[in-house]
């Protein structure tokens, strides 16, 4: 990869990596503590908002789209069926500074699927033409559109194509699953990516079971994708970008040990990410100290992988029920391993 800004349609990136809009778990603070690990996060997007909602209470969005602005380059992904409500979003949205709407048509939650959004477009692919094609006309930012390899088996190459090349999209990023599979066990089906890549003429970003540069490098060579995005392989591992990036550019393996030391210096950093984001104009009013609570409290289990004897401070963080007590855990657990 070169050093110089690549190009995702128009928008211009230090890198071909991205972070995914992953519910409840890339929220601003995660997305930012994810950029200051490692520097090598090209993109990142905020997580589905439902167009539903955007449509029907604006207001209620603004803890999802405070200070966006600052964490350019960024996307933010919708999810809906319904033509009018993606108008509406789309016309909300125009007041906020960011890159892109990422059109998420790969969902395969319950909700998604009886709501016949997201996963469930898979399975009418006229719909998904007809809200590509709507956010394309009234979005005055590019749009890219996030799916799955198939609803209940892969798709017909054929039919995808021609559904959604030329339309306008600026890239498409495939989960190498089907909205049945979920998030199971099912191998990953790089062959699908492989042959919509070879036939698309938009760039194609792969998605899934991206845990580190082995498997970064095997995805790429198997489907020659253009970019990679990566979400629960960033879990527990906000430098997995960092080592991605060097491996493939470098040949360079950066270490993924962990240790007390690094899981301290991480949980001072992410609260660093919390404050800066819960500032005095921030619109939570009266519950930071509880939203605050919870990034910390699931991000300090989440960090303590791969450390030795992580069951036993998972064990002693989750007897937390409010902020002191987590931070009196933590400063424990530091005594207890410095003792």
């Amino acid at each position: 990869m070169s050093k110089e800004k690549m190009k995702l349609g128009r928008i211009a990136l230090n890198n071909n990596l991205i972070l995914a809009p992953m519910q409840n778990i890339s929220t601003a603070p995660y997305r930012r503590f994810c950029r200051k690990v490692s520097d090598n996060v090209g993109l990142v997007i905020v997580p589905m908002l439902y167009t539903k909602r955007l449509e029907q209470n604006p207001s209620s969005v603004e803890l999802e789209l405070y200070m966006i602005e600052e964490e350019r380059p960024i996307g933010v992904q919708l999810i809906g069926s319904s033509i009018d409500a993606l108008k509406k979003a789309i016309e909300f949205l125009e007041s906020y500074e960011f890159d892109l709407i990422d059109l998420n048509a790969g969902c395969p939650s319950k909700r998604a699927i009886k709501a016949k959004e997201g996963g469930y477009l898979m399975n009418d692919l006229e719909t998904l033409r007809q809200l590509i094609q709507t956010a394309l006309k009234f979005s005055s930012r590019p749009v890219s559109l996030k799916v799955r390899t198939g609803f209940e088996k892969p798709v017909e190459i054929d039919e995808f194509i021609s559904l959604i090349d030329n339309l306008g999209l600026e890239f498409i990023t495939i989960h190498g699953r089907t909205v049945k599979d979920r998030f199971n066990d099912a191998k990953i089906d790089l062959d699908t990516i492989r042959k919509i890549k070879k036939n698309l003429s938009i760039p194609v970003i792969g998605n899934g079971d991206l845990v580190d540069h082995d498997s970064a490098k095997y995805f790429l060579e198997h489907t020659n994708v253009d970019g990679l995005m990566i979400g629960r392989g960033s879990i527990g591992n906000p430098e997995i970008f960092n080592q991605i990036d060097k491996f493939l550019k470098n040949d360079t393996e950066i270490s993924i040990e962990n240790d007390i030391i690094k899981w301290q210096n991480h949980i001072k950093l992410y609260e660093e990410c919390i404050d800066d984001f819960l500032d005095e104009n921030n619109p939570i009013k009266y519950q930071k100290e509880l939203f605050k609570f919870t990034e910390l409290y699931r991000n300090s289990i989440w960090l303590t992988k791969n450390i030795k004897d992580s069951t036993s401070i998972r064990r002693r963080i989750s007897k937390a029920k409010n902020l002191n007590q987590l931070k009196c855990i933590f400063k424990e657990v530091i005594q207890f391993y410095n003792s």
